[in-house]
């Protein structure tokens, strides 16, 4: 089985560009602030879906989508929520994957690709695809075969977020003058 991980898209739509990169998955797991419920409906045209809502959501996602998720997918328990803990680096997010008893914990909210591991649990923060942090826009992917997981943090696209734009920039041009935008 070939899961999408995703999160912080914060669009009204998946653009089609986006659409035809994120295809071919045979489930969905959207880590919240989706911000319209249309991303869902996107994302459901590509295969079964699940998602919790983000603190950035629209009222709508709020009320239709949960805070939390847990499912059973191919025998790994796999929680789902936006926002396990106020830090990245805090033990709160191995706290909540424990409360939720689950195998693995899918989590957003940072923007940035986060892997964290505590004994038999998992802890992954896809990133985005669309408003990243200090990270190229990313995506995950879970692979489920013969009882056997494998995880991995996909780029989906080059630097958008203005820091590394100016890295970028100083790397390929030797420039050290910010960018204009």
């Amino acid at each position: 089985m070939k899961i999408l991980l995703i999160s912080d898209t914060h669009l009204d739509h998946i653009p089609e560009s986006l659409l035809e990169i994120l295809s071919g998955y045979d489930m969905i797991l959207h880590a919240g602030d989706l911000v319209s419920m249309d991303v869902y409906t996107d994302l459901e045209t590509l295969g079964e879906t699940h998602a919790v809502a983000g603190n950035s959501d629209h009222p709508d996602v709020r009320r239709t989508l949960p805070e939390r998720l847990r499912l059973d997918v191919e025998g790994m328990r796999v929680g789902l929520i936006h926002r396990p803990s106020h830090s990245p680096d805090s033990p709160g997010i191995a706290l909540m994957a424990k409360e939720m008893d689950v195998d693995l914990l899918v989590f957003g909210h940072f923007h940035r690709p986060i892997f964290e591991r505590d004994g038999r649990r998992v802890m992954v923060c896809p990133g985005s695809p669309t408003s990243p942090r200090l990270s190229p826009p990313s995506v995950a992917e879970l692979l489920i075969e013969e009882g056997r997981a494998s995880l991995r943090i996909v780029p989906v696209g080059r630097p958008m977020c203005s820091y590394l734009q100016f890295a970028e920039t100083l790397y390929l041009n030797g420039s050290r003058d910010p960018p204009e935008g």
